[in-house]
């Protein structure tokens, strides 16, 4: 800190170091007496940072369009700007949780965090998709800390007050009778924090705070762990909030996508466009990506109708239907190159274990979708310059920035991404595009007007990702005891994500790689790995393995579109752990033991004992052996059973347990209540918390019922919610969720995922107990539990 002689009497330049930041800038308070900040910028470091990236400063200093701003600004009337790249799906918690967590390590009244910027790539510093608290979280956490210590070096400075003697409570900083607020500490001074960062901005995880400042004790919280309101829900019961299908531009186009007629089809010539029907339309091809535009959305929806009803395209039989699912995962296992990847938790000989009795047994589970209950909405803007303004629905706005920048061979500064309210779809977008953006671009710049893409829900559908199928094949050997001596599961599917740009594809325009089993692009990977972490630690041998493989029609042709799966709530530990947890149970009746009471048996982990021992009391459960005594499997007067289990993911550990009836005959399944006991750690918001776990178990009670993606050898075939069925009002179990506060653990767990996964292998459970017969393929679709009622085990 250095005194300046000149213009300005009383500047002071700021440059010191504050536990690996550095604080920077100049105190003219005689100029500036009345506003001044503290803001804090970032600067990288580390091996993983990018070129690009590491000239931020300088882009923040010119204001180009692909401005990077900092996360927190305190302001001189004590007042903090929030800024998190992390947008808003519906959970709130850029609204509630990051608030809290930066008023806690701030130590201000959580009222004074009056405003949060999110998502929009010109306004935010951080990139990433669905990551929530344990990366966004904990980067805008020590964000938060940094400033706090900056600032209590300053106020050294300014009261002449040693440093271990300050403190800061409710935003005033203070120490031997002295005290000075925030506000009053920044007045006049023009600082900035520069945090070091590792990472790259644009690459599908993002930054990451590179520091590790003092973090406030867990003891000393006053605001995290309180319920907080979700400030966002007002103005949409109010209808002042704008969504993204409500913004419009001078000169707008509307448009629709007239896509092909398999998922690899090729234009061979498009239908007529009637001019004389619809004077307004114009018919735009660029590619295999055709398209109807016109100032009127109305006539564009029947133009295009009208030209898809008389465009020609060519044969494509690239998938193996839905039908041949289980020969095509089997054929993926046994010819596909991608490299198999073993168990974390591996241990012991599993295979050479004998068994006094055995289960072996294979589970399928289906693709879904994420099926968001509004089409996407994209509305892109090609500027005169070269730039393009996008507007749109995004869980990942500045991947999705890099990649269409890279379609368009322009460089990323000239794109700016701005992010609005939209339908939730859970993990579709985390790689950035949901599915329209590129299009609306692509139009945009042919046109040179604004275009605003609405995919019609049959286009949604067929054309968006969904979530991969796997196939798993388990065995358990039980000793004497009917304890499990030994666990071996191998699962196979196709690799998790495929972020490509779909309208580039039909475009034929530069796209990232398609996944492979080499790729070091983002999440563009083949390879599959054993996602569910093991819990069982008293099983004394285990073996798990994970066979990936390319998805279905992507061989061949890079730019083939196929069947592209992607991460959706809970990734591909879903489709891992439900497997898993009805083995279990299954393996629970073959003992002949009661399933909850024979997790207990195995678990060595005491959080899981004491989630598991409330659930038995919270559920109301019967401690009896499976099946029930009642159980039948024919007839047509209801049977009921409970169902349980169990799932540790990012920290969080879950239980959850099921009541249903059947109806054997018909194979009706009917779940009438769900219980959660939910471990998360360190919990920020329990009001938030419990909406959100409620709201995904309704979403996994509708994935363990009904929701089965149903296509052929070219195209999807489910293309509205008759053909793709979702859970009804009328089908709502009653729920009931017990969060257990567990915060001497000193760390956030998951807690917006994991609610989903834990319905289906609890429900199907419950149908087995019910019944007991076992339960193999999902979802419990009438006609799959039939043909489980005359399965002979």
């Amino acid at each position: 800190m250095t005194e300046t002689p000149g213009k300005y009497s009383t500047a002071i330049v700021y440059d010191m170091s504050v536990h690996g930041a550095r604080l920077t800038g100049v105190s003219r308070r005689g100029v500036l007496a009345a506003g001044g900040a503290l803001a804090a910028v970032f600067a990288m470091t580390g091996r993983g940072a990018m070129a690009q990236a590491a000239s931020a400063l300088t882009r923040t200093q010119t204001r180009s369009a692909a401005t990077v701003q900092g996360w927190i600004e305190i302001r001189a009337d004590n007042t903090v700007l929030l800024r998190t790249g992390k947008c808003d799906f519906g959970q709130s918690t850029v609204y509630t949780a990051y608030r809290q967590i930066v008023a806690e390590e701030l130590c201000v009244p959580l009222d004074a965090m009056t405003e949060v910027v999110s998502g929009d790539t010109d306004r935010t510093p951080d990139g990433g998709g669905t990551f929530g608290l344990l990366r966004y979280g904990q980067n805008l956490r020590k964000v938060a800390a940094l400033m706090r210590e900056a600032s209590l070096e300053l106020a050294e400075r300014r009261l002449a007050v040693p440093r271990a003697s300050l403190t800061v409570r409710d935003g005033l900083i203070s120490g031997e009778n002295k005290k000075i607020s925030y506000g009053d500490l920044l007045k006049g001074e023009d600082l900035q924090l520069v945090i070091p960062i590792a990472g790259d901005l644009t690459m599908p995880t993002g930054l990451r705070v590179d520091a590790d400042p003092p973090l406030k004790p867990v003891k000393d919280y006053t605001i995290i762990g309180k319920p907080v309101l979700n400030p966002s829900i007002a103005p949409k019961v109010a209808g002042k909030t704008v969504w993204v299908g409500d913004v419009t531009l001078p000169g707008m186009l509307h448009a629709r996508t007239i896509h092909p007629a398999t998922l690899g089809s090729t234009l061979i010539a498009p239908g007529k466009l009637d001019h004389s029907q619809f004077p307004g339309a114009r018919l735009v091809r660029i590619g295999n990506l055709l398209a109807v535009v016109s100032p009127d959305e109305w006539e564009a929806v029947q133009a295009a109708q009208s030209v898809a009803d008389g465009s020609g395209w060519s044969k494509w039989e690239g998938l193996p239907s839905n039908e041949r699912l289980e020969d095509h995962l089997r054929t993926l296992a046994a010819e596909d190159p991608t490299p198999v990847r073993d168990g974390r938790a591996n241990k012991g000989e599993a295979s050479s274990v004998k068994a006094t009795r055995e289960l072996r047994a294979s589970y399928l589970m289906p693709y879904q979708k994420h099926a968001p209950i509004s089409p996407m909405v994209s509305l892109a803007d090609y500027r005169e310059d070269g730039s393009v303004w996008l507007h749109t629905h995004s869980q990942n706005p500045q991947h999705l920035r890099r990649m269409i920048a890279l379609m368009l061979g322009s460089n990323e500064d000239k794109v700016v991404v701005r992010t609005y309210p939209g339908a939730g779809h859970y993990g579709r977008s985390n790689g950035g595009s949901a599915g329209s953006e590129d299009e609306a671009v692509l139009l945009s710049r042919e046109l040179r007007r604004p275009v605003r893409v609405q995919w019609m829900r049959a286009d949604d559908m067929q054309w968006s990702t969904q979530s991969p199928a796997m196939i798993s094949d388990i065995r358990i050997a039980l000793d004497d005891a009917g304890k499990i001596s030994a666990y071996e599961a191998s699962h196979t599917g196709p690799g998790m994500q495929d972020d490509r740009l779909v309208g580039a594809l039909l475009a034929g325009m530069p796209a990232i790689p398609a996944p492979s089993s080499d790729t070091t692009y983002g999440f563009q990977s083949t390879v599959l790995t054993v996602n569910d972490t093991w819990v069982y630690g008293a099983v004394p041998a285990v073996h798990e393995q994970a066979k990936g493989g390319a998805h279905p029609g992507q061989t061949g042709a890079s730019s083939m579109v196929g069947l592209r799966s992607h991460s959706m709530r809970t990734p591909i530990q879903f489709q891992q752990n439900c497997p898993r947890e009805i083995a279990i149970s299954e393996a629970a009746m073959l003992a002949g033991k009661d399933p909850l009471q024979f997790r207990l048996d195995h678990v060595s982990d005491p959080r899981f004992v004491a989630i598991l021992e409330r659930l038995r009391t919270e559920a109301k459960w019967e401690n009896r052996p499976s099946p029930s005594p009642q159980a039948r499997s024919q007839g047509s007067d209801p049977v009921r059973g409970q169902g349980v289990s169990i799932m540790l993911r990012d920290n969080g550990y879950w239980a959850c347990a099921a009541q249903v009836t059947v109806i054997p005959a018909s194979g009706e399944v009917r779940v009438e209540r769900m219980t959660i006991v939910a471990d998360v750690g360190i919990v920020i918001n329990p009001l938030q918390l419990r909406r959100q776990i409620q709201a995904g178990c309704l979403m996994g009670v509708s994935q363990a019922l009904h929701e089965e993606l149903s296509f052929d050898k070219g195209a999807v075939t489910a293309t509205d919610w008759s053909g793709y069925p979702i859970l009804t009002m009328a089908e709502k179990p009653e729920l009931q969720v017990v969060i257990t506060d567990n915060s001497s653990v000193g760390t956030y767990g998951q807690g917006s995922e994991s609610a989903n996964a834990l319905a289906s292998p609890a429900i199907a459970a419950a149908v087995m107990d019910a019944t007991g017969k076992p339960i193999r393929q999902m979802p419990l679709k009438p006609e799959h539990v039939r043909v489980a009622m005359v399965h002979a085990a």
